[in-house]
């Protein structure tokens, strides 16, 4: 009885409160610098619109238009932010599953070497490496290659702008090439259409998973990447392998 009392007087409100700043916590993560931000100052903005007409100037006609407004807001939200949605989704189902690939420091030579001389070349490339966050559905729009990572591969998918798979983009996980010639969803950021088409994919991608993605642009030969809805832009070769050791699952044995 005493504890019954404890738990719904005390332990409950903690666990509550506990639950719903967690959650908070992780959507304001999710969307932090991205267009969420401005979208959700915008509804609070019409919030305040509707309680002022409502209950301060008595406004019925803009009361009766926000009103229906809110009792269609469910599915606006739903449509608005959907790819955040799908992101805080995705982030939360890997966390409790642990899909975590992991890639041995000598192939992150490889990779960046093969970055490095489709830099010199202008050749391009677009080269994803798996997270937590699974990219089946991704890896499907492709040629299943299923290959171990090197150089050379890499050099012969990209470097022939005449070949079939040149265009697309390559997707690694756990210490394999699993596909190449895949297609990336394009983002929607304004700042960002002053790219090509690659960056746009690999932003993309950013976007909605923790992929880590590197860009090599065909007219200038400059490196990117692009992780969490975040494009970093002319790299060094030195500075790619960093970033590849710090955020693309890379495990230190072998």
């Amino acid at each position: 009885m005493e504890f019954s009392y404890i738990y719904s007087n005390y332990i409950a409100h903690i666990l509550d409160i506990s639950i719903l700043a967690f959650l908070f916590y992780r959507v304001i993560l999710t969307i932090k610098g991205t267009r969420a931000i401005q979208i959700i100052l915008g509804i609070l903005v019409i919030l305040v619109l509707t309680v002022i007409a409502r209950d301060i100037l008595n406004l019925r006609a803009l009361t009766w238009l926000l009103n229906n407004f809110w009792l269609a807001a469910v599915i606006i939200f739903a449509v608005v932010f959907q790819l955040e949605i799908r992101s805080v989704l995705a982030q939360i189902g890997s966390n409790i599953w642990g899909n975590s690939g992991n890639i041995k420091d000598s192939y992150v030579k490889e990779i960046m070497e093969a970055a490095e001389e489709l830099s010199v070349t202008m050749s391009g490339g677009l080269i994803a490496i798996e997270n937590e966050v699974g990219l089946k559905n991704f890896t499907e729009t492709g040629v299943m290659l299923n290959a171990n990572i090197s150089k050379e591969l890499l050099l012969s998918i990209f470097k022939n702008k005449s070949a079939p798979l040149h265009d697309g983009a390559v997707v690694i996980y756990n210490e394999k090439i699993i596909a190449a010639g895949c297609l990336f969803p394009l983002s929607h950021d304004t700042e960002v259409k002053l790219y090509g088409t690659r960056h746009r994919a690999a932003l993309g991608l950013s976007e909605i998973t923790d992929a880590l993605i590197i860009v090599v642009s065909e007219e200038t030969g400059q490196i990117s990447t692009a992780y969490k809805g975040k494009l970093k832009s002319n790299i060094s070769a030195g500075k790619l392998k960093e970033i590849i050791s710090s955020t693309g699952g890379v495990s230190k044995t072998g």
